[in-house]
């Protein structure tokens, strides 16, 4: 890497795509696959962060990608390398997100994609991978999921984009390599100041491994001198049980949870790694507390965010209950996507809807009650 381009590039970014940052990514513009990603917003969380006591409270919206995920920053690097390679097709494992992804991407690029997920996915995430064009393969456990990627990876020469051990180390380096660009962008929009806190939400840690590898750029080319402290948001509480040295599961199969994009029972070595450098921590939140937020983010801030992301703001509000967290600190919190890919998900906390048939109903009822809400 050129410092001097390097921070030229970091300084100088226009704000349109996460390939300004060409110079601190592995890969050129000859196999870049761009469908428009990164520069997602970062919107303000006034309502919320009243309700929790946090002044400055914000939110990277990374549902504003293609396939409206943070998914797609790790992807469009992970697929310019497999042009890179020269690969006939790509394929990964997947509950949804990182599937669609894969899947949109390679359309793009005119590659074959194969997605083995399983077989409880959500109907919306089976239908959006499948809009790309994918193969997808269905399988009933996470062991049986990998297994079949690992023959087809060895049988057809497939190029994964994404790990398919048992229990998961993570995905290629070259794609979490495209998580710094969050890293980057948050900087610049922050007017280059670093929060105190980043909340990420973890399954296998490929996000927030990416991420602290971004401040770590910043910090070597002397744009920064210190690094946010990362908070690992999960529900099974892997990574804080690797941290603490208590008992620690590694079946690598999900229990039923609404954040089924986060939904591992092991602690990859780099999200464990990443929490301890960074001073940061490891908590997790509730089934209750993760539709809870996920309710006010919609209602209060106007975010439907995926139940993965309400799992970042319940953690945050735990934080900041338990004064770990202090009022005057800004914090950030990474809604990871839309709430669109698991809509039945939200049924528990939503109004229900009012069907007017044929017979007639009180509209003036109706109607003030819905103003004093």
């Amino acid at each position: 890497m050129d410092r001097d381009v390097a921070r030229q590039a970091l300084l100088h970014a226009p704000g349109r795509s996460m390939w300004e940052f060409e110079p601190l990514l592995p890969l050129d513009s000859d196999d870049r696959v761009d469908l428009g990603e990164g520069w997602t917003p970062l919107v303000p969380i006034r309502s919320v962060g009243r309700r929790i006591g946090i002044a400055n409270l914000w939110a990277k919206n990374e549902s504003a990608n293609p396939t409206w995920s943070h998914k797609d920053r790790l992807v469009a690097v992970s697929t310019a390398a497999a042009h890179r390679l020269g690969a006939r097709a790509t394929t990964a494992v997947s509950t949804g997100n990182h599937g669609a992804s894969v899947a949109a991407y390679a359309a793009r690029a005119g590659l074959p994609c194969v997605i083995f997920t399983l077989e409880d996915v959500p109907e919306a995430m089976m239908a959006f991978i499948s809009a790309y064009g994918a193969t997808v393969v269905a399988a009933s456990t996470v062991a049986d999921r990998n297994e079949l990627m690992r023959r087809a990876i060895s049988s057809h020469g497939l190029y994964p984009v994404s790990n398919a051990s048992t229990p998961s180390v993570g995905s290629t380096p070259f794609g979490i390599e495209g998580y710094k660009t969050i890293a980057y962008e948050l900087w610049l929009q922050l007017e280059q100041r670093l929060p105190e806190w980043i909340v990420v939400p973890v399954g296998y840690g490929d996000c927030i491994s990416g991420v602290a590898r971004g401040f770590a750029d910043l910090v070597d080319l002397g744009l920064v001198n210190r690094m946010p402290r990362l908070v690992a948001a999960e529900v099974f509480g892997a990574v804080g049980a690797a941290i603490t040295g208590s008992p620690v599961l590694r079946s690598g199969e999900p229990g039923s949870t609404r954040a089924f994009s986060i939904a591992t029972s092991s602690a990859t070595d780099q999200s464990v790694r990443t929490v301890r450098a960074t001073g940061g921590l490891a908590v997790t939140a509730s089934e209750d507390e993760i539709a809870e937020a996920q309710r006010m983010m919609g209602l209060d801030e106007g975010l439907f965010v995926e139940a993965s992301a309400a799992t970042a703001v319940a953690v945050v509000g735990k934080l900041a209950a338990g004064g770990v967290v202090r009022p005057t600190e800004t914090v950030v919190v990474l809604s990871t996507s839309s709430g669109l890919k698991d809509p039945l998900g939200a049924r528990t906390w939503q109004r229900p809807v009012v069907h007017s048939g044929t017979a007639s109903i009180d509209l003036n009822m109706l109607l003030d009650e819905a103003l004093t809400r």
